[in-house]
């Protein structure tokens, strides 16, 4: 996975409703920060594990969380939108945008969204539990909420 920076020459989708996936360019330090951080803990404390990647496999892509992971056509955006977590472009798709809300919240919650996210990457479809389900399986079972259904429109039931 790759973050889409400024100046990386990567352009992200169009704006889809609420969903924008931009460039995290200096006005977005803070932001950055928290994103690195979260994909820090994924890459020494998730990345590897035998079941995340189960998990993963058995998701509709059938891919494993690591190979997700480590593939360079995934990009991560930002979007700044205070209602939602993230967004990704379609399912099975390879554009994931992390919201401002989810920052709001935290680093734990980006680790949380991201990991959400890339579960759609992998085929989870948006009318069941899926994506959201692969967080108790990947070691982030605090920020895990069992009421989201494709997508989360509650609060975070940890808070970090």
């Amino acid at each position: 996975m790759k973050i889409n920076i400024a100046g990386a020459g990567h352009t992200g989708p169009v704006k889809n409703g609420v969903a924008e996936w931009l460039a995290y360019d200096a006005k977005l330090d803070k932001q950055k920060s928290a994103l690195e951080k979260a994909i820090g803990i994924i890459k020494n404390n998730i990345r590897g594990s035998k079941n995340c990647n189960d998990a993963f496999k058995k998701l509709p892509g059938g891919r494993s969380f690591d190979d997700i992971f480590d593939d360079d056509k995934v990009w991560i955006s930002y979007c700044p939108d205070k209602a939602n977590y993230g967004f990704t472009n379609i399912v099975g798709g390879s554009e994931i945008t992390v919201c401002e809300y989810a920052y709001m919240w935290g680093f734990w919650s980006v680790t949380g969204t991201i990991v959400h996210e890339m579960g759609h990457v992998n085929g989870a479809g948006t009318t069941d539990h899926s994506a959201e389900g692969t967080l108790l399986c990947c070691g982030l079972a605090k920020v895990h909420d069992p009421t989201i259904i494709g997508v989360r429109d509650t609060e975070p039931i940890y808070i970090a």
